[in-house]
């Protein structure tokens, strides 16, 4: 697995509504349920927790989109 902290465009990717909750539901468990420290985090997500959050607030923001 790569560790960039570059993003790189891809395809575009179609979710349906139910599939964004799953991502939602697991991201947030990721970030708020586990208690790990940053090395920790790093080593086992294979980014920063940072990186993790801002995606979390992505998804969300499409959650509410939809």
């Amino acid at each position: 697995m790569a560790k960039s902290s570059e993003h790189t465009s891809g395809p575009p990717l179609s979710l349906s509504h139910d599939e964004l909750v799953v991502i939602n539901n697991a991201l947030n468990e990721v970030c708020n349920g586990l208690s790990f420290d940053e090395d920790e985090f790093q080593t086992r997500i294979g980014h920063s927790r940072t990186m993790v959050q801002d995606l979390l607030r992505k998804v969300g923001k499409a959650l509410a989109k939809k």
